[in-house]
C-alpha cells in the first residue's frame, strides 16, 4: 500500500446533486444494519444551514464545511474499495468519487446525516487502531489481505466476533452508502445495464406479454375487469 491515495475531486455542486438526488428518492436515508441506535463518541452537530426543502439544483450553492479529514478520507478510500472491488470495465468506488459522496452525505447538517457522521468517523478510526493492534501499521499502510481479514470479522451479519457488533453496524452502514452511492452513477448503472429514458420512434408498442399478464392479474385481483387497450 501506498503512504497517499489518489483522492478522486468531485465539484461540490456535483455531490450536492448527488446527495439531494439520494435524499429524494430515500434510498440511502433509511438503510444499514441497524446503525440508528449506535452510540460512539459523540461529535458536535455541524452548525451549518441546509439547503431547504426546495434546493436550487440548476444553480446549486452548499453552505456547510466538508468534515472528514485527509487521514479519514484515505481510509474511506481503501474501505469503499475494498467493499466494491474494480472488475473489468467496471471502475472502484474511489475512482468515480464515492469517498467525496461519503464526505458530503456525513458533513450536512441533517439529523440522519449526523447520526451516520459519529458511525463512519468512530467507525474509521476503529478500522486505523484495529490495523495497529493486528499489523502493527494504520489500516492504509496494511497489505489489502490484512485488511480484508479485519473486515471478516465484521462485513457478515450472522459472522460477528463478540465484541465487534458496534464495529459491524459501522461496516453495514458504510457498506450501504458505498453500494448507494456507487449504483447512481454512470458507471454503475453501465455495471447492472441500466439505459434510463430512450427516445421511441413510430408507434408505440404497448407493454410486453409478460407486463400486460402482471397488469391483468393486479386489476381483476381488485374485482375489475380489464380491457386492454
Amino acid at each position: 500500500m501506498t503512504d497517499m491515495k489518489t483522492l478522486v475531486t468531485i465539484d461540490r455542486r456535483v455531490t450536492l446533486k448527488w446527495l439531494m438526488g439520494a435524499l429524494a428518492v430515500g434510498q440511502l436515508a433509511a438503510c444499514g444494519d441497524g446503525a440508528k441506535g449506535l452510540s460512539w463518541a459523540e461529535l458536535e452537530a455541524i452548525k451549518a444551514t441546509g439547503v431547504g426543502k426546495d434546493p436550487d439544483l440548476i444553480n446549486p450553492s452548499v453552505p456547510w464545511p466538508l468534515t472528514l479529514t485527509a487521514a479519514e478520507l484515505e481510509i474511506a478510500t481503501d474501505l469503499v474499495d475494498l467493499i466494491l472491488p474494480a472488475e473489468g470495465d467496471n471502475p472502484a468506488p474511489s475512482k468515480v468519487g464515492v469517498p467525496a459522496f461519503i464526505n458530503e452525505w456525513v458533513s450536512a447538517p441533517y439529523p440522519d446525516q449526523h447520526k451516520d457522521r459519529v458511525l463512519i468517523v468512530n467507525g474509521l478510526a476503529w478500522l486505523d487502531e484495529e490495523s495497529k493492534v493486528r499489523n502493527g501499521v494504520p489500516f492504509i499502510r496494511a497489505e489489502a489481505s490484512a485488511q480484508k481479514l479485519i473486515l471478516d470479522d465484521i462485513a457478515f451479519k450472522d459472522k460477528v466476533k463478540a465484541g465487534l457488533e458496534k464495529p459491524a453496524e459501522f461496516f453495514g452502514r458504510a457498506r450501504s452508502l458505498t453500494l448507494g452511492a456507487y449504483y447512481t452513477t454512470r458507471e454503475g448503472w453501465a455495471d447492472i445495464g441500466y439505459i434510463g429514458n430512450q427516445p421511441g420512434t413510430g408507434d408505440y408498442p404497448g407493454p410486453t406479454p409478460e407486463a400486460a399478464a402482471h397488469i391483468k392479474g393486479i386489476i381483476e385481483a381488485m374485482g375489475l375487469k380489464y380491457t386492454p387497450a
